[in-house]
């Protein structure tokens, strides 16, 4: 195919903790960018990153075990 390029996508999670009306929930924000982005930039301007999703954590074991088991799946 003439003029096509493949455009690598790079999906990125952190744990953040919520305390405030929530008891102490941990939520994990799931970010998506562009990976041909250079890191110095995508660091810089923060509209490199799309936020796409804010998975929140069960508190029990088997909950946890499915969230990881389905984040694994993405």
């Amino acid at each position: 195919m003439c003029g096509a390029m493949l455009v690598p996508i790079v999906l990125g999670s952190d744990k953040t903790t919520v305390s405030v009306a929530t008891g102490q929930n941990d939520y994990y924000p799931l970010y998506l960018s562009i990976g041909n982005i250079h890191n110095n930039v995508r660091r810089a301007h923060q509209n490199s990153l799309v936020l796409i999703a804010f998975l929140a954590i069960p508190k029990s074991l088997f909950l946890f075990q499915l969230h990881h088991s389905l984040l694994t799946r993405l």
